[in-house]
């Protein structure tokens, strides 16, 4: 399953996408989050993997594709423990709309569920996911915009 997520952001692209990039503003807009570590490769780059540690669930971000300041897309391992038991891949794309405004766009994708458990969950519980990643977008913009 394919969802795209907006937000229109009353900032310059160039400040937005350099905000987005900061790793240590993540807590800003991503509540869950509790820490994150840079695994390998120069971060933010292509091939660089950070691990990321949500209250539930731990994410390896790998970057695939960098164009600055339009875009940037990855990877995302989800694991419980040791074990996979989800892989979707994100694009975050930036668009300059007007002066100074940017369209901020998420489009995630659902690559693969391990396992009978989160195959069901995905189903039972698509639109909380959808509107957990939407608040997401949307508080991304809350702290852009201060």
């Amino acid at each position: 399953m394919k969802f795209i997520f907006t937000s229109e952001i009353n900032m310059p692209i160039e400040k937005t996408f350099e905000l987005f990039l900061n790793k240590n503003n993540l807590k800003e807009w991503q509540k869950e989050l509790i820490s994150y570590e840079h695994i390998i490769g120069i971060p933010g780059e292509v091939g660089a993997v950070t691990k990321l540690n949500y209250k539930s669930v731990t994410i390896f971000e790998t970057v695939t594709l960098k164009n600055m300041p339009y875009e940037i897309r990855g990877v995302y391992e989800h694991k419980r423990g040791e074990k996979t038991i989800m892989v979707h891949n994100a694009s975050n794309r930036f668009s300059l709309i007007g002066e100074n405004k940017t369209l901020f766009e998420l489009e995630m994708e659902d690559v693969k569920f391990v396992g009978f458990l989160p195959k069901l969950m995905s189903k039972l519980m698509g639109g909380m996911f959808e509107k957990y990643h939407q608040n997401e977008v949307d508080q991304f913009k809350v702290f852009a915009e201060k």
